[in-house]
């Protein structure tokens, strides 16, 4: 058995098993691994001031927010779950805006759809004042 097949010891803490109840979130949404990829792909890329999970067992707690976004019906209500959920979270040290748009981007992407704003200076407002947007309008 290679160190590749090992489970994340934070998860065998926590009691996550990936393969658990996998069916019950949608399968249009990121997976808690694809959230986590694209804020490590970030990581690479930019040079963030902290890097790394600021919570124990990220995948658990992704995998909880999952579950309240899959209960919104319509992409681009689900986008805005994202969107604001993964951002209000802050399961990650630094660069949690920067996964969110990203992931959210993504999610629309294989959607084939697209944020209705990516303005530079629109988003970057939206992005600072989120906490005071409702996700219904975040989706509008």
């Amino acid at each position: 058995m290679s160190d590749d097949d090992l489970p994340d010891p934070e998860d065998v803490i926590a009691g996550y098993n990936p393969n658990d109840d996998e069916d019950e979130i949608g399968e249009d949404l990121p997976t808690a691994e694809d959230i986590i990829g694209v804020h490590d792909q970030i990581e690479r890329i930019v040079d963030l001031k902290y890097t790394g999970a600021r919570v124990a067992a990220p995948k658990l707690k992704f995998r909880r927010l999952l579950e309240e976004v899959d209960e919104y019906d319509g992409v681009y209500h689900r986008a805005a779950a994202l969107l604001r959920k993964i951002t209000t979270a802050h399961y990650f040290e630094d660069a949690n805006k920067r996964t969110a748009w990203m992931t959210m981007r993504r999610y629309l992407q294989r959607q084939g759809h697209r944020p209705a704003e990516t303005e530079v200076d629109r988003v970057d407002h939206v992005m600072k004042s989120l906490r005071s947007y409702t996700i219904e309008e975040i989706a509008e």
